[in-house]
Formats: C-alpha cells, sequence, structure tokens
C-alpha cells in the first residue's frame, strides 16, 4: 500500500500547497483593494470575478483550461512527473495550469472573506484612532486593519488547502496528473478496497493535520487566544 501510496502522495501536496500559496498571493491584495474602494467601479468589477470564479464548477474550468491550450496553442502539458529538484523546468511546465486552475476557486472565495473581514475591521473605533493619530493610511491597512482581519482568512486558508488535498482528484484527471487523486479512482475502478481505505485514511489524516496547525497559528497570530 504504502508503495503505491507514497510516490504520488508528494506530487498532491505540491499540487494543493502551491494553488494554497498562488491563491493567498493574488486573494489577499483584491480582497483589500475590494474593502478600499467599496462601492467602486472596481469593487463592483472584482466581487463580478470572485462570484463567477466562486460559481463556475472547477472541472468546467479545468476542460475549457485544455481545450484552449490544445486548440490556439498546440499545447498541452507534459505527461509524467518530474521532481522540482531534478527537472525544475518540466516540474513547472506540468504544474502550471493545474495549479492555476485550483486556485480560481480558491482566489475568489479568500478574496471575498478578506474583504468582509478588512471592511469589519475598517470600521472599528481603534482605526479611526489610529488615522486621527496622522498615521499614514498604508500604515493603518497594512499594520492596524490587515493583522487583525487575518484570522477569518487563515481559517479560509486552512480549510481550502485541507480540501484541495483531497480535491484535486478532477484536476488529476484532467490534466493526467500521475497523483494519489488519480490512484484513488484508478483504485476504485479496479475495486482494490483496501487500497481505498488506505488512501481516504491519508486524506484524513492530512485534514486533521492542518486543523491542528490553523489552530496553533491563531495563537501566534493574535497572542489574546494565548491568554484565554
Amino acid at each position: 500500500m504504502t508503495s503505491e501510496i507514497g510516490p504520488r502522495y508528494p506530487l498532491t501536496l505540491e499540487l494543493a500547497l502551491l494553488a494554497s500559496i498562488v491563491s493567498m498571493i493574488i486573494a489577499v491584495p483584491i480582497g483589500i483593494l475590494m474593502a478600499i474602494k467599496q462601492d467602486t467601479a472596481v469593487d463592483y468589477g472584482a466581487r463580478i470575478f470572485t462570484f463567477s470564479g466562486i460559481s463556475i464548477p472547477i472541472f468546467v474550468v479545468g476542460i475549457v483550461t485544455v481545450y484552449l491550450l490544445v486548440r490556439i496553442f498546440n499545447w498541452f502539458p507534459p505527461l509524467g512527473y518530474a521532481s522540482p529538484w531534478e527537472d525544475p523546468w518540466k516540474n513547472i511546465q506540468q504544474m502550471v495550469f493545474p495549479v492555476l486552475t485550483l486556485a480560481i476557486f480558491k482566489v475568489s472565495l479568500v478574496a471575498r472573506v478578506t474583504r468582509s473581514a478588512m471592511l469589519e475591521v475598517m470600521r472599528e473605533d481603534y482605526i479611526r484612532t489610529a488615522r486621527s493619530k496622522g498615521l499614514r493610511e498604508q500604515k493603518v491597512i497594512f499594520i492596524h486593519a490587515l493583522k487583525n482581519a487575518f484570522l477569518p482568512v487563515i481559517t479560509v486558508f486552512g480549510w481550502s488547502f485541507a480540501v484541495s488535498l483531497g480535491g484535486t482528484i478532477v484536476i488529476e484527471r484532467i490534466y493526467v496528473v500521475p497523483g494519489i487523486g488519480s490512484l484513488l479512482i484508478d483504485r476504485t475502478l479496479a475495486r482494490d478496497y483496501k487500497l481505498v481505505q488506505g488512501i481516504v485514511l491519508v486524506f484524513t489524516l492530512a485534514v486533521l493535520t492542518v486543523n491542528l496547525l490553523v489552530d496553533l497559528v491563531y495563537a501566534w497570530v493574535d497572542p489574546r487566544i494565548r491568554y484565554a
């Protein structure tokens, strides 16, 4: 069992981790911009984008992406798997579009949560006090507001990463990525229930580990939790 799961799990972990990191890098600035520019054209445009990203099924995004790459650019991601330590360029070629496809939903979700959290925090009295003391707006936003609005973002990030570990099945199938999701489908069709149970157990342990890490990060981000 471990001989089949072991070589494939790092690929699924890499795909989920990269998608989560990319989504955070893109989504947090978008969410902050939406909160700062509330009820403007920028806010409305970003809300339409995020709403579309949440509404469109991920398998539709993946299939359309592959179709456009093949039909327009005559390019398809290389099959197989090359470790980033052995062949970094081939690894990037293989992972870039699956990562971006998987990150679209995460970007939309995290951006909306960031916007809501920022709007709630920016109405607090201490934000008004910081502005009245003459602090620059950038410092008020990034030091005072964002830090206190980050707990919901961390929650969504942890949840989305945990879901990605079990939700890369569709992406792996579309892009022919030989990860643990593809293995789960193959073994289910072959009725290898012992291996299927092993894969589900691995997913379960991964989700529990991510939830534990999120709780630990809470205490690091917000010192008040340590003394609660």
